[in-house]
């Protein structure tokens, strides 16, 4: 692991923690509130009613994608932090800069590289 405070590696590590007990929650909530899987609201024959439910579903459907794939940064972060290689740039292996890291934890580039890959 780069030279980072243990506090420091601290926060950022229950940091994460916390936003993947979110995502786990906001993944549920989202799962329960597809219409598609809402037999109550199938049953409506009112007109526009499938147009509202596909439309409904699409969005659910993108919400969760970005969730997992927010989820899966984060398993990548803390297993990064088990490992001892969290806070490396994946492009040029200098460190991450310390202010990146505390605003995006899950962050796998360093400012320079960020902007160079975007």
């Amino acid at each position: 692991m780069l030279s980072l405070p243990k506090k420091t590696l601290k926060f950022i590590k229950d940091t994460l923690h916390r936003k993947e007990k979110e995502i786990d929650k906001n993944l549920k909530d989202v799962s329960e509130g597809d219409p598609l899987l809402s037999p109550s609201l199938a049953e409506s024959s009112e007109p526009g009613t499938d147009s509202y439910i596909a439309d409904t579903h699409a969005k659910t459907v993108v919400l969760e994608h970005q969730l997992k794939k927010t989820k899966t940064s984060i398993k990548v972060a803390l297993l990064k932090i088990k490992n001892g290689a969290y806070g490396k740039c994946e492009n040029c292996n200098k460190q991450i800069e310390i202010g990146r890291m505390m605003a995006m934890p899950t962050a796998q580039y360093c400012v320079a590289c960020s902007s160079k890959i975007k």
